[in-house]
Order: structure tokens, then sequence, then C-alpha cells
């Protein structure tokens, strides 16, 4: 708390000098000065307040000992003044240095919340991009159906038109659910993952025929090799989808014309797992190192491609972790890669193959 300064206080100090002359009275006479500062007055307060002091103090004293007074509290005074301007400075540092403090802070402060906002903007954009580039997919799928049953009706091969057309339903219900997605994603709302008994055979098979379109287009076979036992995994149809689609369209997107791409799966001990393998460009170890980056995209990638967001296996990542698995690379510049993801079985079909099932054996080469 400041300590004022009233009359009566200074009335006392300097009345204690004009009596003692004293070295401890000038000593407190610089006291003065500091709480003068301390409560907000100037140089022309204090020598006001001085003269009506001491007025006072010499109040019906003679004519000359008013005069020897006056002369003597004129140290009073310096002594006061001189004080009030050594602790006036150091007053007007302290004061600067807060100032600058409190502006560094603020300045620290509104840095941070930019920061923050351009992170929160960033992470929005991402989200955006990410759900955008994955209604190319089965926009794709659909309009490849399309053709396909316009190519089979024109050929009056009326026949195949059904599971066409059920395949390109299935393609357009996704991507409805996706834009549905997308609006959540510009409401500020993260898209929550509906997880259920999932049959991963019966998803493999839905991503190789919306991949058919593209395949045919590229010329690249693609092979899958079925297994005999079904594969339950408890999981998000759209992101699993999401996960095959993606590793199946960048595998025919960088494998060269007359390549082909095969996938396999199986299971071993408590984990599914699916091999996506092409004969494609390949990656180094560098590319591999990077390669599940958001928004990278090796050389040998952008040679072949020019246009693409780097976003695909980086969604790939996060679907195939938000399931609770993992996702590895194998690639040799020129000869291809092999993409394996693994997940957990669903919890019923663990706990059978636990109690005496066994665990399928893995593909030949895998």
């Amino acid at each position: 708390m400041k300590s004022a300064v009233t009359p009566d206080a200074y009335d006392t100090v300097l009345a204690e000098y004009l009596r003692s002359g004293s070295e401890e009275s000038l000593y407190r006479a610089s006291l003065l000065s500091e709480s003068c500062i301390e409560n907000g007055l100037g140089p022309e307060d204090i020598i006001a307040l001085h003269f009506e002091s001491l007025d006072k103090v010499l109040a019906g004293r003679s004519p000359l000992e008013r005069a020897r007074g006056h002369s003597e509290a004129q140290q009073f005074l310096l002594e006061v003044m001189i004080a009030y301007g050594v602790k006036y400075r150091e007053y007007l540092e302290l004061r600067l240095q807060e100032g600058l403090r409190d502006a560094e802070a603020r300045a620290e402060l509104e840095r941070e919340r930019a920061l923050n906002a351009e992170r929160l903007e960033q992470e929005r954009a991402d989200i955006l991009a990410t759900v955008a580039h994955e209604l190319r997919t089965p926009l794709t799928a659909a309009l490849g159906q399309l053709d396909l049953a316009t190519r089979s009706l024109t050929r009056g091969q009326v026949e195949r038109l059904p599971p066409i057309l059920g395949s390109a339903r299935e393609a357009l219900q996704r991507l409805s659910r996706l834009s549905a997605d997308l609006v959540e994603v510009t409401r500020g709302q993260e898209v929550a993952l509906r997880y259920s008994a999932q049959r991963l055979d019966a998803l493999i098979e839905q991503a190789c025929t919306w991949a058919s379109a593209a395949a045919a287009e590229h010329e690249v076979r693609v092979e899958w090799h079925r297994t005999a036992a079904a594969i339950e995994l408890l999981g998000d149809a759209d992101a699993l989808l999401s996960i095959l689609g993606n590793l199946l369209s960048n595998a025919i997107r960088y494998t060269p014309r007359g390549g082909h791409v095969s996938m396999r799966c199986g299971t071993e001990g408590e984990m599914a797992w699916v091999a996506v393998e092409d004969t494609g460009i390949g990656m180094t170890p560098e590319v591999q190192a990077r390669i599940f980056e958001k928004f990278y995209r090796g050389p040998e990638a952008r040679t072949v491609e020019a246009q693409g967001l780097g976003l695909g296996l980086a969604l790939v990542r996060q679907l195939v972790e938000a399931h609770g698995g993992t996702i590895a690379v194998q690639s040799t510049p020129g000869q291809g890669s092999t993409f394996r993801v693994a997940f957990p079985l669903h919890p019923g079909l663990a706990q059978e193959k636990q109690d005496g099932a066994g665990a399928q054996p893995r593909a030949d080469g895998e």
C-alpha cells in the first residue's frame, strides 16, 4: 500500500530538521520524496507543500528566526528535490521496464492467439481438403460403373445391368455420406466413425469393383486373391473403404500400363491383414520415410502425375490408427511397392481363434 504524504508528516520532519539540523532528519526528508512519487505529486506540488509547512512551522517566531528558518529550510527542500529526482528516475525506469514487460506479454499473447487461429484454420483446411479428396473415389467409381452400364445397354447386354447399377448406387450412397461429413466439418464438428461388424473380403471386393474402371483406363490388371475363410473386423465401413480405395487407386495410378496390382488378405494371431502389391514406380527409402506426411508427394509421383494433394496416404494412416491398426510399406525404385495394413479382428472371432481355430497362413510373399 502507498504511504500518504500528509502536510502534518511534512511539518513534523521539517520542524525536526530546523530544530536539530541532523543527518537523520535529512534522511527522513529523502524518504518523503519517495512517498511523493508514489502518490503522484510533481515538483510544483512538493514546493507548494514545503512552503505551506514552513509557514506553519515558523508561525509565531521573530522575523530574524523566520529569516534564518527560511535559509536553513532551503537545504531541506534541496535534499527532498534531489532525492525526488533520483527516485523519480528509478521510478520511471521501473515503470518503463514494467511497461515493456506488459507490452511483451501482450505481444506474446497476440502472437499466440494469431498462431492458434492460424493453426485452427489450417486444421479445418486440412480436414476439408481430406474429405474433398475422398469424394473423388466414390464419384469416380459411380461414373465408371455408369459408363460400363451405358456400354452394356448399347450392346444389348441387359443382364449385366443390375449388378453394375447396384455398384454405382453403393458408390453414390457413400458419396452422399461423405458429403454429409463435409457439411459437419464446415460447422466445426469432427466426423465420428460408426463402428460395426464388417466383412473384410466383402469390403475388398467392393473396393476392387469401384477401381475396375480406373484399372481399365490405365490398362493395369487388378488381381484379388480371395481367402477361403471369412474375416470379420469391428470398424467403420466408409473409413475401411477409404483405406482400401486409396491404397488400390495409388497402386493403379503409379503402375505403368501393362502392369498389375494384387490384393491379398489373411489373419495372423489376433490381427487381420491386407496387402496391396504393385509393379509400379516404387520409392526410395527417403520417400518411404515421409510418404504418410500430409501434403507430401515424392518426386517420382510428381513426375508420373503432376496433380495431387498428397493427402491420400496421410488419411489412410489416420484411419488405420483410428481402428487400432498399423500400416507399413516396402518398396524398391522401379520394381513396385507393397503396402500392408493390419487390424484387430472382431472380438468374437479373435476369441474363437484363441480357443484353437488357429491363424490362417499368410499368402505367398507376405
